[in-house]
């Protein structure tokens, strides 16, 4: 699976970075990153909490005081868990897991996000064929639908450069995260349009398209909406006929790090796949490995070995379009932090 002629190093010109900003009840890191040529007005991201692993050596981090915390004032929102506090957080966390750039708090937009905005926004010239194929496709409004987007990074990031995107999580996350941070970026994207119309191939008068709904705004070349979705409920009960028939593409990024979530996550793509058979639909996911030890299941957490053998239960394909290495500092059960090399992965799966 580590081919190594799919191992993808840094984009040349690809940057993130963060900053704080503070209303008057809460402090928040502000995640950035930067767009593709000749856009140059980055995309930003309104977090609880400063990013892990994201960064690159050299790339401005906020540091956030224990003052700055404070109690989560979505702690009591209908269907908060685990899931919610880690999507305002941009990304899946997980416990006793700490990357380099963080000791003490689990956190926030992870490795994952940031590998596969690179994979399918930044080509190189050593991606396969099949992934230059998904990245044309990107670029010229692809309809797909992100699951578990936390604050909403990738789908914003993916519709910026042309895809039309449904972004979802909770109901806490989409009102309180996911809505605000697509206005943070259409204003951004406006103002930059306006003197530099090379950045956005869609007029300003153009209409949102229907399937995305009557909330959908323009960002940047594409078109993006957010709505609920628990994929613990009835789908059909939370997006309409024409959203669940029209995707072409599921993405989601690191979502499935505890295995309590896999069968969730997966159940709720079958649903999508079966509803857009007529187009063919693929699964793009990124993927942090997070156990010890692959060959030993983790009762706790996802193994690459446990997905890939799930993925092959159910009569799917899979297909490894790009990983990168990555050191994860973790936690022993001693009280020890020792340093492990993993790999970040982003799979291609079909029914």
């Amino acid at each position: 699976m580590q081919d190594p002629r799919l191992r993808r190093l840094q984009s040349e010109g690809f940057q993130c970075g963060e900053k704080i900003e503070k209303d008057d009840v809460l402090t928040f890191v502000i995640f950035h990153c930067s767009l593709p040529p000749p856009c140059n007005t980055p995309l930003e991201f309104r977090c609880r909490d400063s990013s892990c692993g994201a960064l690159e050596a050299g790339e401005e981090a906020a540091t956030l005081a224990d003052e700055d915390y404070t109690v989560d004032p979505n702690f009591f929102d209908e269907g908060y868990s685990m899931a919610g506090s880690t999507g305002f957080k941009s990304s899946s966390y997980a416990p006793h897991l700490i990357c380099q750039c963080c000791r003490e708090r689990e956190c926030k937009v992870w490795t994952g996000s940031r590998l596969l905005i690179e994979t399918l926004a930044w080509p190189q010239n050593t991606d396969c064929e099949r992934l230059k194929e998904i990245q044309q496709y990107i670029r010229n409004g692809a309809r797909m639908i992100e699951l578990g987007s936390g604050v909403g990074v990738v789908g914003t990031y993916l519709s910026a450069i042309g895809s039309q995107v449904l972004v979802t999580d909770l109901p806490t996350l989409v009102e309180n995260a996911i809505d605000s941070n697509l206005h943070r970026n259409k204003n951004i994207i406006d103002s930059m349009t306006t003197t530099s119309t090379s950045c956005s191939t869609i007029e300003n008068n153009a209409s949102c398209p229907t399937w995305l709904g009557a909330d959908g705004i323009r960002v940047g070349n594409g078109w993006a909406a957010a709505t609920p979705l628990d994929w613990t409920q009835p789908l059909h009960e939370q997006l309409t006929h024409e959203q669940t028939s029209t995707i072409e593409f599921i993405v989601a990024s690191d979502v499935i790090f505890l295995a309590s979530m896999l069968n969730s996550l997966l159940n709720t793509v079958n649903l999508l796949f079966q509803a857009s058979a007529s187009n063919n639909p693929s699964f793009i996911l990124s993927f942090q490995r997070r156990d010890a030890n692959d060959g030993e299941e983790s009762v706790a957490f996802t193994t690459v070995s446990g997905f890939v053998a799930e993925i092959h239960r159910r009569g799917w394909s899979l297909d490894c379009l790009a990983w990168r290495p990555v050191t994860v500092r973790k936690e022993t059960k001693d009280g020890l932090v020792v340093n492990e090399e993993s790999e970040v992965f982003v799979f291609e799966i079909t029914p």
